[in-house]
Formats: C-alpha cells, sequence, structure tokens
C-alpha cells in the first residue's frame, strides 16, 4: 500500500495517516481506521479533516456523543466545512437536540443548493434528505448525485455492456433475483423472510444475493433454505466479478433492496446485469438512477401527482408495498389485542399510543 510506504518515508506524515484510514475504512477494517485517524490527530492536532473522519467511525458504531463531538472540534478548526456540519446535523437529530433547529436547518438547505447548483456531490445522504425541509426535487436530485457517483465508479472497471435478448434465455420460468446486504437479523427479513417460499415455483425461479456474510440466525437460515438459489456476494467483493455471476445466472427481473441504506453495492445495479430491475422495500425513496427501472410502492407511499419526482416507473400494489410476516412468524396469535387507555379516573382517554420496537430516527414535526 502506498500510504504505509508514504509513513515509513515520513514518520509523521499526518495526509497519510488520514488517507489510510480511509481506506481502511473502505475494506470495513474499522479498527485500523480509528488507529490511523487518532494517530493523525496526534501529529497534528489541528487537521479538521482527519477529525472528521474519527467522527465518522463514531458514528458509524453508534458512540453518537464522540462523534458529535469530534464534529464540532473539525468545524471550530475549520469553520466551513460541509461534509462535517451537515453530518453533525444528523448526530443532533439522533439524540433530538434541537438547539437553533431552525437556524440548523437553514444553513443545511442553503450548503446542499449551492452543492447541487456546482454539480459537486452533496453533504447530506440520500436517506437522510427525508429528515430534512428539503424539497422534493432537491430530494431527488441529491439522489441522482449519487446514482451518477456509482457510474463514475464503474466506469473505472471499462467493463463492456451486458446485452440482454427481448427472449428469455432460459425459457419457461421468470428468474427474479433480490439483493439486500440484510438476510439476516435485520428488519427487512423480519418483513419478508417468507417471501422467497410464497412464488409459485411453476412460474418463477428464485434467485436470492446476499451481499453480507451469514450471521448464523434462524431469519438467514429461512431465507437460504427457502430459496431455489442462495448465493453469498460477500465472497465476491469485486462488483464487476459480482455483476457477472448475476447476468450469468440469466436473471430477467433483478430486485434492488437496500437502494442507499447501509450495506448497499448500488455499482452492480449500474452494470445492468439484468435487463428490468427494481427497488423495493428497504428504501422508499428515488434512486434517482437511470439504471433502476421501477419502484414497488403504493399510492399512499408515492402518491401519483408526485410520480415526477422519481425517476423509476411506479409500480403500485393494490393496498401498500410494505409486506409483514407476522401471521407466518405468529399463527397462535388470531386475535387483535386493544388496548383501553384510562385517566387517574379510570375514564377512557382519546390520547394516541403509537408503538414501534425498532430503531426510528427523530423528526421535529
Amino acid at each position: 500500500m502506498h500510504y504505509k510506504e508514504a509513513i515509513r518515508i515520513s514518520p509523521t506524515f499526518a495526509d497519510a495517516y488520514s488517507n489510510m484510514g480511509n481506506t481502511l475504512k473502505e475494506m470495513q477494517d474499522i479498527q485500523g481506521a480509528l488507529q490511523c485517524y487518532t494517530r493523525a490527530i496526534q501529529i497534528n492536532p489541528a487537521f479538521a479533516d482527519a477529525h472528521s473522519n474519527l467522527a465518522s467511525i463514531h458514528k458509524d458504531s453508534g458512540n453518537i456523543p464522540e462523534a458529535i463531538a469530534s464534529y464540532r472540534t473539525a468545524l471550530k478548526l475549520k469553520p466551513d466545512f460541509p461534509d462535517a456540519y451537515c453530518n453533525l446535523a444528523h448526530c443532533l437529530q439522533i439524540v433530538c437536540d434541537w438547539t437553533d433547529y431552525p437556524s440548523r436547518m437553514k444553513r443545511l438547505v442553503q450548503i446542499v443548493n449551492d452543492q447541487l447548483e456546482k454539480n459537486r456531490l452533496p453533504s447530506v445522504h440520500p436517506h437522510h434528505s427525508m429528515l430534512y425541509p428539503l424539497t422534493h426535487s432537491m430530494r431527488k436530485a441529491i439522489a441522482a448525485r449519487h446514482a451518477s457517483l456509482c457510474l463514475e465508479k464503474i466506469n473505472v472497471l471499462h467493463k463492456p455492456i451486458y446485452h440482454h435478448k427481448k427472449e428469455r434465455l432460459y425459457g419457461g420460468r421468470l428468474r427474479v433475483g433480490y439483493v439486500s446486504s440484510d438476510f439476516g437479523n435485520h428488519p427487512t427479513s423480519h418483513l419478508m423472510q417468507s417471501i422467497p417460499g410464497q412464488h409459485d415455483r411453476s412460474k418463477v425461479e428464485i434467485f436470492c444475493y446476499s451481499l453480507s456474510p451469514d450471521d448464523s440466525t434462524t431469519f438467514r437460515q429461512k431465507i437460504s433454505h427457502e430459496a431455489e438459489h442462495f448465493i453469498d456476494l460477500s465472497k465476491i467483493p469485486c462488483n464487476g466479478k459480482a455483476a457477472d455471476k448475476i447476468q450469468a445466472d440469466g436473471i430477467d427481473i433483478l430486485v434492488n433492496m437496500n437502494g442507499y441504506t447501509k450495506g448497499a453495492r448500488n455499482e452492480l445495479f449500474a452494470l445492468r446485469p439484468a435487463p428490468i430491475q427494481v427497488m423495493w422495500l428497504g428504501y422508499p425513496g428515488t434512486s434517482g438512477a437511470s439504471f433502476m427501472d421501477y419502484i414497488v410502492t403504493d399510492g399512499v407511499t408515492s402518491p401519483i401527482e408526485l410520480a415526477s419526482q422519481y425517476s423509476e416507473k411506479l409500480a403500485y400494489m393494490k393496498d401498500t408495498f410494505f409486506i409483514g410476516d407476522h401471521m407466518n412468524m405468529f399463527p397462535h396469535m388470531q386475535h387483535r389485542l386493544v388496548l383501553r387507555v384510562t385517566d387517574a379516573n379510570d375514564q377512557p382517554t382519546k390520547s394516541l399510543m403509537y408503538l414501534n420496537a425498532l430503531d426510528l430516527e427523530p423528526i421535529r414535526l
């Protein structure tokens, strides 16, 4: 690695440590990245980028207070630092710190507007854009810029374009491939674990492509056993080779279940290994991508009057696109439980009780 050689030649080269940390983070070596960022700061305590990089490690690890402290240090050293500012805003929202919220959001919107006008990659991630008072057009533009980044990444592979025949290569059954990093103990699998086994196998052949290693849970086991083909693409880190595998399987419809959520490999879809590519379940917003054809949604989540704010064609389900597995997971629970909420005098109240066991993102209403 060139960074190691640079550090060998110049042991106090803080930039080399920080950049090596970025590379290690990309390789999922979180501990190695943490050590590099920490060493860069030891060498140069005024290195704002290293403080911001360290904050990102804390943020991704769920250590939000440490992330907030590091982002604030970075901004103190470098006040005009859009990435640090927007990431700090997200961290403060996670811990429900609404101090100076209106002015914070005003500046965040200004930052995003400026970046979009200059055709730069926005500091606000597409997934986080749903939390902020941005326009639909801005959210679509943010997603589109990230989709363009995927295309830029695959261009360096210099791979020829896949050519898909209009007639299905294998004839017979329709081949559908589900791609997700969340085949395991994750809300996505909690919701859809029975889907692979519910398809009519006389008409459909199911492939599940996992972007994450086996977590040895019952969720992973159920999906891998009920899908006709279960392929672990985490063992094929090269996007080009992984896309080759999907294309060789003759997939007719490839389903993107990550969108812009953690663990996504949208570069696979940018390579177009299937003739029809669809967004579903994991990410309800638009991909902004020319390589995604449809989004499976419903009229409430994606009103028809907002169709122009999606780069995909809207494929409406009759009631809701959102699947649930409660009937299969809890067949013994036949009746709905109704809670009677009363006040101190045992009188019924008009209170609204909202219960959710998943990880929610706080927003200010």
